[in-house]
């Protein structure tokens, strides 16, 4: 792997890692201003009903344990995608385009095909505007920031 390729793959990660983490502040700022669990809470324990495991009342906040679990795996699906980007990719990929098109592509596949698959969220086609427009948002702006903090690392 050549230096640039290197530093292109650093910042692929770095920028998955970033958006992860802005996401999961707005899921947490969200839980503190409703008192209400986050989708990705909600997630998280329809996963753990479906493997048998206990989880708290539907309405319960998160505990800091849980959220470290919720936020974790959450940060670590960003990681995975972000390296999916950057093998799917070259250095060449308009930042624009190729964000936006990666974006995209995680979203649809995240929330169209994996989640209704497992059977741990409604299909996607079931949600009102709002929350259509607010996941789509979610993944073009993580699909930009890790394409343009590839680039930008792969030029540093």
């Amino acid at each position: 792997m050549t230096d640039s390729n290197t530093k292109r793959w650093a910042g692929a990660l770095a920028g998955g890692l970033v958006a992860g983490l802005g996401i999961t502040a707005l899921l947490m700022s969200g839980e503190r201003k409703s008192g209400e669990p986050s989708e990705l809470a909600k997630l998280e324990r329809a996963a753990a009903d479906k493997l048998g495991l206990d989880t708290p009342p539907a309405d319960q906040l998160p505990s800091a344990g849980e959220q470290t679990v919720i936020q974790g795996g959450h940060l670590i699906l960003g990681l995975l995608a972000a390296a999916a980007y950057a093998a799917s990719t070259d250095e060449d990929t308009p930042v624009v385009a190729g964000g936006l098109a990666f974006g995209a592509a995680f979203y649809v596949a995240m929330h169209w095909l994996v989640g209704p698959a497992l059977g741990v969220k409604q299909p996607e086609w079931r949600a009102d505007r709002a929350t259509l427009a607010m996941h789509t948002i979610n993944h073009l702006v993580f699909g930009l920031t890790t394409a343009a903090t590839s680039r930008a690392a792969q030029h540093a």
